[in-house]
């Protein structure tokens, strides 16, 4: 039961959390892949490409930032988690109801009650999980989730339709709403690995479609992103609807990413996986 569990939560948090990612650039007239135009005057996107790539170039140049992530699983419960991210590395740390977890290009760092249960030596609690190794699947929701919400290029795919919803305000501050709703099954035709099973998973359980919006302050920095999984079912399992909230704060002022310890670090085993070849 347990397991079924977290297999389940897993597949949610990876479809809120950026379920509708393709990891490539946008093409495509008048969705996310349209050309045509950029930001207008005082950091108001005119379409939803402008706005990919605006976000995409703030959390570039700005090289680091904070990202909360405030998911509520429908009626399994709520996750959170505060993350560093150094958008120059292509790392980034996070700590909440899950445990912690520490990603870099090479590796998945994990330091959670559900992943030390699965064995391991008690004095070294952070397992450590290689991108290409055998054992990469347990970490891997978990792990495109965070890096697709830093990444707007994958938040918001090709398949996406863009709305301008107006003037608003996130937490006294002046902001632009965007609504934007992403066609899985247009997604899913280009779609590939951990993405692709994600979207399966959703159109199985009768979700066609993903409901998000997009906060941008007045010079077009991505505030606040809240993304909406209607009911589904999973595994036989009914989940209900599912909301996940990531916030955006502090651009460009100094985080701590750093790898654990190699004291407190070993490499994930899990009965049953064999290495490949």
């Amino acid at each position: 039961m347990r397991r079924t569990s977290i297999a389940v939560c897993t597949v949610a948090l990876t479809a809120t959390l950026g379920g509708c990612a393709l990891g490539q650039d946008p093409a495509g007239s008048g969705e996310a892949g349209s050309s045509d135009s950029g930001a207008q005057q005082g950091g108001v996107y005119d379409d939803l490409t402008s706005l990919v790539s605006g976000a995409s170039q703030t959390m570039s140049e700005n090289n680091s930032y904070k990202l909360s992530i405030d998911a509520t699983l429908g009626g399994s419960g709520e996750i959170r988690s505060d993350c560093d991210v150094d958008a120059a590395k292509s790392a980034m740390s996070c700590t909440g109801t899950t445990g912690e977890i520490v990603l870099t290009p090479e590796y998945t760092y994990m330091n959670s009650p559900q992943v030390n249960a699965l064995g391991g030596d008690p004095a070294k609690p952070w397992a450590r999980i290689g991108k290409d190794g055998p054992a990469a699947a347990v970490g891997g929701a978990q792990t495109a989730a965070l890096s697709e919400a830093s990444d707007f290029r994958k938040l918001l795919p090709e398949g996406s339709q863009f709305t301008q919803a107006g003037p608003d305000t996130v937490d006294g501050r002046q902001a632009t709403r965007y609504e934007v709703v992403t066609d899985l099954n247009q997604v899913i035709a280009s779609a590939e690995g951990i993405a692709k099973q994600s979207y399966e998973v959703l159109l199985q359980g009768g979700v066609t479609e993903i409901k998000q919006t997009v906060w941008a302050d007045e010079q077009g920095r991505p505030m606040k992103v809240e993304q909406i999984t209607p009911p589904m079912n999973v595994m036989g399992t009914q989940v209900g609807e599912s909301t996940t909230t990531l916030t955006y704060s502090d651009w460009g002022k100094p985080v701590n990413v750093t790898e654990p310890d190699a004291s407190q670090v070993r490499d994930f085993e899990m009965p049953g996986l064999q290495p490949p070849g």
